[in-house]
């Protein structure tokens, strides 16, 4: 993981190199960012990462599968450098499945907390951009994006519920009943997506507990917006929000760390909202910089330190399997011992 971060460098010394060719005042708003609000938007980040931490913990160390914080720490923040290095954020889950199987999580509960981790992380992201987006369309709220960009949060609401219905459909259908172990192993995997769903009552009942993933959105969000205050911006805070918003669509894209997908997206919606193209373009290069840099820092750490973990455990299982194996070892041969003695 640490080549990839390195590997990251390259992509985003391309943008910072693109942005001050093509985007006319970008590099002096970059080369005149005031140095507080930058450290702001650092603390900010910073509070966005705990948020995410909290939340991860909430959902997944929960009876009869608790751990440390530490532990939530290592595999959340791992997860967020997965997702931010690796192409589609494939490295995310796999950090997350990764970490928890090591500590004994059972396939099906790593399954069906995936599936509540993931309505419940999203949908402050998908509430506020759907309602932004609408609002924008239909000219009730302030700020411009293209139609598809501004309805591509609704698409992807509807889209979701298809495939929950889809999947749930399938699981009960006929053509999935039978004895074979391919029916039963797709039967269980797809058990996993309803079996989620119905957890979540239970947080709807408890909303503090979930209180930490709209923490991390807004965290985020705000480092975007003090970036802007450090290259000498302050666009209506509905418009930074939009931005921020629709902009995350550009993670989907196949590229690491949504590098090349996010910044333009990002700067057309602030420049089609009538903010500067350069105080938009730089401020934007400093959000990315700080959001995926210290993503990818704190999340290396944690890989380490969780690979450093779960060795020491599958070592301490091993020794004590095999003081279990001597144990009945030596108590086997006494007992043959004593009958042999017996026996003459």
């Amino acid at each position: 993981m640490l080549v990839r971060a390195m590997a990251l460098l390259v992509p985003a010394a391309a943008v910072v190199a693109a942005v001050e060719l093509l985007v006319p005042g970008a590099g002096h708003r970059l080369n005149s960012a005031d140095p507080l609000w930058l450290a702001a938007a650092v603390v900010l980040e910073a509070c966005a990462l705990g948020s995410y931490v909290a939340f991860f913990h909430t959902v997944f160390a929960r009876p009869p599968d608790r751990f440390g914080i530490r532990r939530s720490a290592e595999i959340a923040l791992g997860e967020l450098a997965g997702f931010a290095l690796v192409p589609a954020g494939a490295g995310g889950p796999a950090v997350r499945f990764w970490g928890l199987r090591g500590g004994g999580m059972s396939w099906h509960t790593i399954g069906v907390r995936s599936v509540v981790y993931g309505v419940l992380f999203n949908l402050p992201y998908v509430g506020a951009a759907v309602v932004l987006g609408l609002g924008v369309t239909v000219g009730l709220l302030p700020g411009s994006a293209p139609t598809i960009v501004a309805l591509a949060p609704l698409f992807l609401v509807l889209g979701s519920l298809a495939l929950i219905a889809l999947i749930a459909a399938t699981g009960r259908s006929r053509w999935m009943q039978g004895a074979a172990r391919w029916k039963r192993t797709a039967r269980a995997v797809l058990a996993v997506v309803p079996a989620g769903i119905r957890e979540l009552p239970w947080f709807a009942r408890r909303p503090a507990r979930v209180a930490s993933a709209f923490g991390f959105w807004s965290f985020d969000c705000a480092v975007l917006w003090a970036t802007l205050h450090a290259c000498g911006g302050s666009p209506a805070v509905a418009v930074i929000v939009l931005a921020y918003m629709l902009g995350q669509l550009g993670n989907t894209l196949p590229l690491p760390g949504g590098i090349g997908g996010v910044e333009p997206l990002m700067l057309g919606i602030f420049v089609a909202s009538g903010v500067d193209s350069g105080l938009a373009a730089a401020a934007v290069v400093c959000y990315r910089a700080i959001s995926l840099g210290l993503q990818s820092i704190t999340g290396v750490v944690g890989v380490v330190g969780l690979a450093s973990d779960l060795r020491r455990e599958r070592e301490a299982r091993f020794s004590v399997s095999s003081r279990g194996a001597k144990t009945e070892d030596s108590l086997a041969g006494a007992n043959a011992s004593r009958v042999t003695t017996g026996t003459a």
